[in-house]
């Protein structure tokens, strides 16, 4: 009787071999699709995240700066607690700017700072106008983080530019109000505010924002 032998056949090592290598190449170009679509939308939320930060600062700066000088205990049943002879601006730098009064709408007045240290920007806030500590950068809110620049430009009633200082006030020292010609003299003051945010394998989201605050209580101190 004749013997049948099956017959069976299996891939060889180079047929194995090329469609490992086809499955990788698929694989990787899948990879590479999703890489770039995530890419894409982590890039949009970080801008995203940056606009809505800058703009959150910049609203909550310019609200609070607006209402520089409008001093309650001056318009309260108590003659003893007003305040006369102080200033709306204490101090008005290039990068850091302390307003006074009831910035909050609050029934107490206090000093207003808004500076930048390092990449953060902050807000500190202090009953206190004669200590030192009120005026310097530390130790307060923050307000925003990733920050690359922070400008207050100031004007007079006539719109012209005042110099960077005013009145050569900085900060790091107790409140002087003589001279203060300057800081009377304010009547605007033009914020700028710039967040870059890093994006892995991508150029930094870079966020500019500008505003315009007139102050409004020119005549309560």
């Amino acid at each position: 009787m004749t013997n049948i032998r099956g017959f069976r056949k299996g891939l060889t090592m180079i047929e194995v071999l090329v469609s490992l290598t086809i499955f990788l190449v698929v694989l990787l170009a899948i990879y590479q699709l999703f890489d770039t679509s995530h890419a894409t939308y982590q890039s949009g939320t970080r801008k995203q995240d940056a606009q809505q930060q800058a703009r959150l600062a910049m609203d909550e700066m310019v609200r609070e700066l607006r209402m520089a000088g409008y001093v309650p205990e001056n318009y309260d049943a108590d003659p003893a607690n007003e305040f006369s002879g102080t200033a709306r601006l204490h101090v008005g730098t290039a990068n850091a700017v302390a307003a006074f009064g009831s910035l909050e709408g609050g029934t107490q007045s206090t000093v207003f700072l808004f500076c930048r240290s390092g990449t953060t920007l902050l807000k500190k806030v202090n009953i206190n106008t004669a200590d030192a500590a009120t005026y310097t950068c530390n130790n307060a809110d923050v307000l925003a983080d990733n920050v690359s620049l922070l400008r207050f430009t100031y004007f007079d009633a006539n719109n012209a530019q005042l110099a960077a200082n005013l009145d050569g006030k900085g900060l790091g020292a107790a409140l002087d109000l003589a001279p203060r010609t300057a800081r009377d003299s304010v009547r605007t003051i033009a914020i700028t505010l710039q967040i870059t945010e890093p994006v892995p394998r991508q150029q930094p989201q870079v966020y500019t924002l500008t505003s315009t605050v007139t102050l409004r209580n020119l005549n309560n101190l």
